[in-house]
């Protein structure tokens, strides 16, 4: 795993500019630098060194140098694609999984991508042709970030390095604000300034003549589904999923795994531990006394059916509180996802012993794992029914006052089957907007997350409501939440962390069963589950999905609470919110009238940001 970035421009000084970028994100390859400036172009990388730990250093280079990549991430079949290369003459002078897309581009072009399996992102310099090709990978898992204005084309893994370039304008995007207020991350392709973008999974983008082309290359086909008996389709799973664990078992440092005691990641440890040559580590974090949320005992049973040499770090919770101080450098961004405060610290104590983890993000949006789906699928029936076009109901509900109308049910009810589902938090409810926002902020804000969900629903060429659900989560919460939570908490300490369950190859699959296979009733991850059964205890297969929720009440109630009132009456003078809005959110529930938790951390994060990087802001009345 690595670090990219460059620009495409003539500064009086790019190579100090290079430097600087490249050195902002020195955690995430701390082995080597490496740099290529010709002409206009400036490519600079940082490598965590993975696999060909000799000969494996970037920039890397086609036969006659006229083709240059620095590349972030790991090409899990990079073998065979080695061997298809090499038999049509194509010479290599490494061993790295990199060295694929110099010769890969030779011999396919942009096609190439179409053959990639693997988590990526990466920038390629044609010399002859003038081009440069960037691209991320097919879910995500990998962020690149770009800025393209005025002829200038700059890009880099994160935000903090796009500071260090001075062509960067960092104004402030009011639309990327207020989606992060309604659901806690910002989507792509906006980030929080207004100039710096996010190229979206599974899109590539092309500079030539001066011009930018954005394309997407995959796309998942929902409409083909498989026949299958449920014992067929267990076995099919199964081996796709044990094929996506033993590729990226490949590496030439130590591998471990995250164990949180929950299905997901007990089952990817549990083949792992079959597929391993020998005894695999797992790691785990949990909460001393009694915590709400801390599974580590779980974890333990399932290290010791696996046999697996385990590692628990446990802590108190103000010792996870106190990781907030670095949260914002780390995230460039407001993000409030608590649960990157515990992820941040399980990777710091995971790079002790190993280089490279495995984890079981992504089980959950391709099977159906949230209780959300049996709740959604319940009320749609209803939604379908009240809210068809020929109802006169959804036109007498959108005059009901707006906290009225803002419960789920009867929202649904006034929206189309497209727009009655967006993502799972949902902080602050766009229909209050005129009760929280200023005119001048209310008037910035273009987008509402339920576009995105509208969008992302019409991409879905399935039949069934479940699958847009999923692919809905599967492109935006996915990616934008739960894939830059764990990528920048284990980049921070230059942890690189495998996610099999999102293999392109392995979601596609997914995508052809039957929905029934992953929801049936209550039981979500249905087939998951009976996976699971067969390599785990059924107590740890079936028992109660509760996730890693830190204790935020009890820290806004005492520790936090001196700093959330203060950080409430900063951000009061910013021109966002109306000031008596945040006065009667921090009331309700400091008297316990509402529980506002998850807000008030949100508004915690917000001021956080701005006392960080922008410290003067004042949005003008």
């Amino acid at each position: 795993m690595c670090g990219i970035a460059g620009f495409i421009g003539d500064w009086v000084d790019s190579s100090t500019i290079l430097q600087r970028m490249t050195a902002a994100i020195a955690h995430r390859g701390p082995d080597a630098e490496g740099f290529y400036q010709h002409g206009p172009v400036h490519l600079g990388h940082r490598r965590l060194a993975v696999i060909d730990l000799d000969s494996g250093r970037q920039p890397l280079f086609n036969e006659d140098g006229q083709i240059v990549v620095v590349f972030n991430g790991e090409i899990y079949n990079f073998i065979e694609l080695r061997t298809e290369l090499i038999a049509c003459g194509h010479q290599f002078v490494t061993h790295t999984d990199s060295e694929v897309l110099v010769h890969g581009y030779e011999e396919y072009g942009d096609t190439l991508l179409e053959k990639l399996r693997g988590m990526f992102s990466f920038a390629l310099w044609d010399e002859k042709r003038q081009r440069l090709l960037v691209a991320r990978d097919h879910l995500g898992v990998k962020p690149l970030h770009y800025y393209w204005a005025h002829g200038q084309f700059i890009f880099a893994s994160e935000i903090k390095a796009m500071h260090e370039h001075p062509a960067v304008v960092h104004e402030l995007d009011l639309n990327s604000l207020g989606l992060f207020l309604e659901c806690q991350y910002i989507p792509a392709p906006h980030s929080i300034y207004c100039d710096i973008l996010k190229l979206p999974a599974g899109h590539a983008l092309i500079i030539e003549n001066g011009k930018l082309t954005l394309f997407s290359y995959w796309h998942i086909d929902y409409s083909h589904k498989l026949i299958l008996n449920e014992e067929d389709a267990a076995d099919l799973v199964e081996k796709t999923l044990r094929d996506s664990i033993r590729a990226m078992l490949v590496a030439d440092v130590s591998i471990g795994a995250f164990l949180s005691g929950g299905v997901d990641s007990s089952l990817i440890a549990a083949l792992m531990a079959q597929e391993a040559s020998g005894q695999i580590r797992t790691f785990n974090l949990g909460f001393s006394g009694e915590v709400a949320g801390s599974e580590h005992e779980y974890a333990h049973r399932v290290a010791e059916h696996i046999a697996s040499e385990h590692h628990s770090l446990i802590l108190a919770p103000m010792d996870v509180l106190a990781a907030f101080s670095g949260w914002i450098d780390i995230f460039d961004e407001p993000f409030a996802d608590q649960a990157a405060l515990p992820t941040l610290l399980l990777s710091r104590f995971a790079r002790q012993k190993v280089t490279v983890v495995l984890t079981g993000e992504g089980a959950d949006e391709v099977f159906a794992g949230y209780g959300n789906y049996y709740k959604r699928l319940r009320e749609e029936r209803l939604s379908a029914l009240f809210g068809h076009p020929y109802s006169p109901l959804p036109a007498l509900l959108r005059h009901l006052p707006a906290m009225a109308r803002k419960d789920r049910m009867l929202k649904a009810i006034t929206e189309p089957v497209a727009r009655r589902y967006a993502t799972i938090p949902m902080l602050f409810d766009t229909l209050l907007g005129k009760n929280l926002y200023t005119p001048n902020f209310l008037a910035g804000q273009k987008e509402r997350i339920v576009d995105y969900g509208e969008r992302f629903y019409r991409e879905c060429n399935s039949n069934n409501y479940l699958d847009h659900l999923l692919h809905i989560d599967l492109r935006l919460w996915l990616a934008d939440d739960l894939l830059t939570k764990v990528d920048r908490a284990t980049m921070e300490c230059a942890l690189e962390a495998r996610v099999p369950y999102l293999d392109h190859h392995f979601v596609e699959l997914c995508a052809r069963l039957s929905p029934h296979l992953k929801c049936r009733g209550k039981t979500g991850k249905y087939l998951l589950k009976k996976i699971a059964e067969r390599h785990l205890p059924a107590k740890i297969v079936y028992r109660d999905k509760h996730g890693f929720v830190m204790p935020l009440s009890e820290w806004l109630a005492n520790e936090l609470k001196p700093t959330v009132r203060q950080c409430l009456r900063d951000l009061a003078t910013r021109g966002l919110f109306l000031p008596e809005a945040l006065c009667r959110i921090e009331g309700e529930h400091y008297t316990g009238k509402r529980n506002h938790a998850g807000r008030l951390w949100a508004l915690l994060v917000l001021e956080q940001w701005f006392q960080r990087f922008q410290p003067e802001f004042t949005l003008a009345a």
